[in-house]
C-alpha cells in the first residue's frame, strides 16, 4: 500500500487516506521519508490500466454526454 500511495503523491496528485488505526496512520505518514527509484516508476507506470466502469453506461441522447468523446478525453 505504500507504494501506490508513494506513487499517486509523486504524481503530484492530492490523496487522502481514512484510518483510526494508529499504527497504519504512521505508515501511511512514512510515504514521505523515501522516493521511488526512476526505474520503479517506470515498472509502475507499464502497468496496463482498466477501467473499473464501463464508461457506455453514462452516455444518453437526453443525458449530458452523448458521445464517449463527450465523457472522456482518454486522460487519466
Amino acid at each position: 500500500m505504500k507504494v501506490c500511495l508513494r506513487w499517486v503523491y509523486e504524481q503530484g496528485v492530492s490523496l487522502v487516506v481514512n484510518s483510526f488505526n494508529k499504527d497504519r496512520i504512521q505508515e501511511n505518514i512514512g510515504i514521505f521519508d523515501w522516493e521511488l527509484s526512476p526505474q520503479e516508476l517506470d515498472n509502475i507506470n507499464r502497468i496496463p490500466q482498466n477501467r473499473g466502469f464501463p464508461a457506455i453506461n453514462f452516455i444518453a441522447d437526453e443525458g449530458p454526454y452523448k458521445s464517449l468523446h463527450e465523457l472522456w478525453d482518454g486522460e487519466i
